[in-house]
């Protein structure tokens, strides 16, 4: 038995073929997991405007920062900025879309090396985004995306 392939083949073939995407979209996409990025998104899109000034200074340094990813952690140098304040202090995020849970914040205080060094004992395998926000003249904001293996 020979088919024909003419137009309504090819529409109701074609239709077909639509309906069971669409059902694979259905069942099968509702499955991946996503969290909010923020439980307090209104309070922080108010602030936002001092992150927009923050990312302006930290584009203005002559260096930038660095991050190496290394087998053992993530180093990250700061510029040395030139000012009688040597000293930085801040805040960093490892910000992990697909769980909350692996979320990893921690304060700093960098002297004289402007090194700051995450262990490989907090990351685990997957993508992050690092949000570090730091003080020493004026305010900065420095963001990245990093994939720890």
């Amino acid at each position: 038995m020979k088919i024909k392939f003419n137009w309504d083949t090819g529409i109701v073939l074609s239709l077909v073929i639509f309906i069971t995407f669409i059902i694979y979209i259905t069942f099968f996409f509702p499955h991946v997991g996503s969290e909010l990025v923020s439980d307090k998104y209104y309070e922080e899109e108010i602030k936002y405007q001092e992150i927009i000034n923050e990312r302006k200074n930290a584009l203005k340094l002559p260096k930038k920062i660095k991050v190496y990813i290394l087998s053992y952690g993530i180093k990250i140098i700061f510029p040395s900025i030139n000012n009688i304040n040597n000293n930085i202090n801040g805040f960093f995020t490892l910000f992990r879309s697909s769980s909350k849970n692996l979320d990893y914040s921690k304060t700093f205080k960098l002297n004289k090396n402007k090194i700051l060094f995450i262990p490989k004992k907090f990351l685990k395998k997957g993508y992050y985004k690092l949000i570090i926000r730091w003080k020493s003249d004026k305010k900065y904001f420095f963001e990245e995306d990093l994939f720890w293996k």
